[in-house]
């Protein structure tokens, strides 16, 4: 039972041990994520939970000596941030890899590809990522681009969206990938026959990614603890982790050592759906429900229905403008996804269905109503992922059937300077739709994606202002899908926890929740959005535990503070 007291605290849980409140944080303006009572200005902490919130003076009179203060001088504070769509653990060994991202030319790939195999050992794996051919506007790279320079050292090189690659001869006959490999990339000569191209995806894609050398143990360690770090300071309290089934050991290896420094709910693909239900069974990560605990959870599985915009490969109704030969395609063979769907479904396992094009977001809202016509009705929280290009009543079917949608609205600011003329303006009117959705009651959350760093910040400024890079829409691509601080601050705490199963736990600050909250050094609700990227996250606490802190040294103190010494 807790004492409420209405006029200055919104509630307050008394010590089953008399166990004393660890943290008080005073002087703030503190943004709960509750309509009832968004505001407040302090909030007690203890045994990693809030016990109360309130007003200074309200606050004051529970502390006891051994009391830590934190004076946030009117600071905002904020759930700390969920980023549902993320990536924490590497699949090749990131001392090896290549920084393809700000490639400009096929001058600049070719130069950065040379350099870096003169500095590495002969025989090594040369693995770079994130180049985007539409950045040069010029052909899909070939492999006669590299091999000169690269007769020594196997080259895999993955384009932006993880859709596509290049593999020089060396890495393809490594992989052994021949022109009749589906997705394997071929020109056809009247001199030579059918040759490779050096481009692969698909299947031939994941015949090269399996040859690929995977980083040890103690490499995949040490990279999650560099994640959990960058996560901290950006402010990340939990990430949804969308990865593979080895995945789950390195977080259970830093669970059990203590270094989770963010909550992490695991993801595996559908594929491993009944390794997953048995491991839950059995309660190998523990819980109660064989789930896992607050800091690692796991009970999800996804899959990718298609490519995606920069390999010309999302899965569309109509053909490509700049493209008219293709439609894009499906990733995934549909009757064993249904299947596979329904079992992990009745297993009673969250869904997650990444769709970009509006092909594969029909498809994907197909399985859904398949879901519910053969499994019945139940809280599912049946999530896509990506949601990137949809219709008009597509969008409203979110709503309808208590969907959940997954933007990466920081792809917008990338894509959105080439979509009009891959998808023609009819089509692009309804690409990143996250006002429509929000509009029609879909609880919309926000993840990085695959490439992009765990920077909720970022998505913030990018579904507020849609901004692309080039800077030709200062006022905002498609700027009616805009959406306010606001509605961007409740897709990353609010509506992210509920797509997690957490609600209870995390996303509000309110009495009885876990104390994950962040401290900004300016008030983003109040800010020009313009200017949001000049925010920076002073304080990041998870479970009552400080795990960042760039606050002035004088803003904590040992002793209550005068103002709030009794009278």
């Amino acid at each position: 039972m807790g004492l409420c007291l209405l006029a200055t605290l919104s509630c307050f849980v008394p010590a089953p041990d008399h166990a004393p409140i660890t943290h008080a944080l005073i002087n703030g303006r503190f943004w709960t994520g509750e309509p009832e009572r968004p505001w407040e200005e302090a909030l007690a902490v203890r045994d990693g939970r809030i016990v109360a919130v309130g007003t200074n003076s309200a606050i004051g009179q529970l502390v006891a000596g051994e009391t830590e203060f934190v004076d946030l001088r009117r600071r905002l504070v904020l759930p700390g941030f969920i980023d549902t769509h993320a990536h924490l653990v590497p699949s090749a060994e990131p001392t090896s890899g290549l920084d393809l991202s700000g490639t400009r030319s096929r001058r600049a790939l070719v130069a950065r590809v040379r350099t870096a195999a003169a500095s590495r050992p002969a025989g090594t794996w040369l693995v770079g990522h994130g180049w985007d051919q539409r950045l040069w506007d010029g052909p899909l790279p070939h492999r006669d681009w590299i091999d000169r320079w690269t007769p020594e050292h196997a080259v895999w090189l993955v384009q932006r969206d993880r859709q596509l690659g290049l593999a020089n001869t060396l890495a393809l006959r490594r992989a052994e990938i021949a022109p009749g490999v589906p997705g394997a990339g071929v020109t056809e000569s009247h001199t030579t026959g059918r040759s490779l191209t050096g481009l692969v995806s698909r299947a031939a894609f994941r015949q090269l990614e399996a040859v690929v050398p995977s980083p040890s143990p103690g490499v995949r360690d040490r990279a999650l603890d560099r994640a959990l770090r960058d996560a901290a300071g950006r402010g990340v309290t939990t990430v949804h982790h969308v990865g593979s089934w080895e995945d789950l050991q390195v977080f259970q290896r830093a669970h059990a050592s203590g270094r989770l420094t963010t909550r992490v709910y695991a993801s595996v693909p559908l594929g491993e759906w009944l390794r997953l239900d048995h491991a839950i069974g059995v309660r190998r990560f523990g819980g109660l429900d064989g789930r896992g605990s607050r800091w690692m959870r796991v009970g999800a599985v996804h899959v990718s229905l298609d490519g995606s915009l920069a390999a010309s490969s999302a899965a569309f109704e109509t053909p490509f403008e700049d493209s008219p030969e293709t439609k894009g395609r499906l990733n995934v063979d549909l009757d064993v996804v249904r299947q596979q769907l329904m079992a992990a479904d009745r297993a009673r396992l969250q869904v997650m269905v990444q769709a970009v094009g509006n092909r594969a977001n029909r498809i994907a809202l197909d399985l859904s109503s398949a879901l519910s016509a053969n499994n019945g009705d139940r809280d599912r929280r049946y999530r896509i992922e990506a949601a990137q290009h949809l219709s008009l009543t597509d969008s409203a079917q979110f709503a309808d059937a208590n969907l959940l949608a997954t933007v990466f609205p920081f792809a917008a600011l990338h894509d959105g300077r080439w979509i009009d003329r891959q998808v023609g303006a009819a089509r692009a009117a309804w690409s990143f739709p996250i006002r429509s959705l929000i509009d029609a009651g879909t609880r919309v959350t926000f993840g990085s994606g695959r490439m992009a760093p765990v920077a909720p910040l970022d998505a913030i400024y990018a579904a507020v202002t849609r901004r692309t890079f080039d800077g030709l829409h200062p006022t905002g691509w498609i700027p009616e899908q805009r959406i306010t601080v606001e509605d961007a601050i409740r897709a990353v705490t609010v509506n992210a926890a509920y797509a997690g199963f957490a609600e209870n736990d995390t996303g509000k600050l309110t009495v009885g929740r876990r104390a994950d909250l962040i401290v900004l050094d300016r008030d983003l609700l109040s800010l020009p959005p313009n200017d949001i990227p000049l925010t920076r996250v002073v304080l990041t606490m998870v479970d009552g535990r400080v795990v960042f802190n760039e606050l002035p040294r004088d803003s904590t103190l040992r002793d209550r503070p005068p103002s709030l010494t009794p009278r």
